[in-house]
C-alpha cells in the first residue's frame, strides 16, 4: 500500500473551527504520549490547531508544512509566544540536527507526502533516543476513501465507498494513501523505532464530504463508543505510537 500511482493531493489542514475533531485527536494522542520535554515537532502543522494544544508543555514547539498560506496563519496566531518556530519545510528534507526532538507528531499528513520512505528516514533521524513519535493516518480498513479519486483529468473529491478494500484500484485512482499498521511498521520499525501503542478514531462528522453530513452529526457519541468496541479497527484513522530506544550507557 506504500506505492502510489497518482500524484498526491495536498489537502487543507483541520482548522480550530473543527472543535470536536481537535478535542478527539489531541485527547487520543495525549492518552498515549507524555507530551512534555524540551522540543516538539509537528509535521504537517497547517494552521497549528493541533500543534498549540499538544505543545503546551514544551520549551520549544516547531511546526513544518509545505503550504505557506496556512503557515502564515499559524505564525500570526503564535506571534507573541517565542516558544513557537514555524517553517516551510518538507518532511523528507528536514534540516534539523540529529536527535533533536523529544516528541514528533504527524496528524493526517503522511498520506500526502510524495517521498514517504525519505520522510520516515528523516523522522527517525531527528527523534531523540527515548523520544516518541505519534502518527495519525487514514485507515485502510475504513470502508470509505475520504479524499477522492482522479481518472485522467477528471477528479471527484469526497468519500468513495469500498475503494480502500481493493488496493490495486486504490493505488491507481485515489489521490491520497491509506495505511495499515503493518504499512507503518514497514516504514518506522525498519528505521530503528519500536511500536508501543495502536489506537483508532472514528468520524466526528465535522468535515463535510457528503450531503448527509448534517444528519450524521448526532451520531458523534456513537462514534466515540465504537472507538472502544470490537469494531474499532474499522475507524477512519489509525493512531500509532513509536519509541526510539534509549542509548545503551555501556
Amino acid at each position: 500500500m506504500l506505492t502510489h500511482e497518482q500524484s498526491l493531493y495536498v489537502g487543507a489542514p483541520r482548522s480550530s473551527g473543527y472543535r470536536r475533531t481537535v478535542e478527539v485527536v489531541t485527547g487520543k494522542l495525549k492518552t498515549h504520549g507524555k507530551f512534555t520535554g524540551k522540543r516538539m515537532l509537528d509535521i504537517g502543522c497547517g494552521e497549528g490547531s493541533f500543534t498549540v494544544v499538544l505543545g503546551q508543555n514544551f520549551e520549544e514547539v516547531h511546526g513544518i508544512d509545505v503550504q505557506d498560506a496556512f503557515l502564515n496563519s499559524f505564525r500570526q496566531k503564535v506571534s507573541a509566544d517565542k516558544r513557537f518556530f514555524v517553517q516551510c519545510m518538507s518532511a523528507s528534507e528536514m534540516t534539523f540536527p540529529d536527535a533533536h526532538f523529544d516528541t514528533i507528531v504527524s496528524i493526517e499528513t503522511l498520506e500526502h507526502v510524495p517521498d514517504l520512505k525519505g520522510a520516515a528516514r528523516q523522522i527517525s533521524r531527528v527523534l531523540k533516543p527515548g523520544g516518541e513519535l505519534l502518527i495519525t493516518v487514514p485507515n485502510r480498513w475504513f470502508p470509505f476513501e475520504n479524499h477522492g479519486i482522479r481518472v485522467g483529468s477528471w477528479e471527484k473529491h469526497g468519500r468513495i465507498p469500498l475503494l480502500t478494500y481493493f488496493p490495486w484500484l486504490h493505488r491507481r485512482y485515489a489521490i491520497a494513501r491509506v495505511f495499515t499498521v503493518t504499512d507503518l511498521d514497514s516504514l518506522f520499525v525498519s528505521s530503528g523505532l519500536r511500536r508501543t501503542a495502536t489506537d483508532y478514531t472514528w468520524p466526528t462528522f465535522e468535515h463535510g464530504g457528503n450531503r448527509f453530513q448534517r444528519f450524521l452529526k448526532p451520531l458523534f457519541g456513537v462514534m466515540r463508543t465504537m472507538e472502544h468496541s470490537p469494531l474499532r479497527m474499522f475507524g477512519s484513522s489509525v493512531i500509532v505510537k513509536y519509541a526510539r530506544e534509549e542509548a545503551d550507557p555501556r
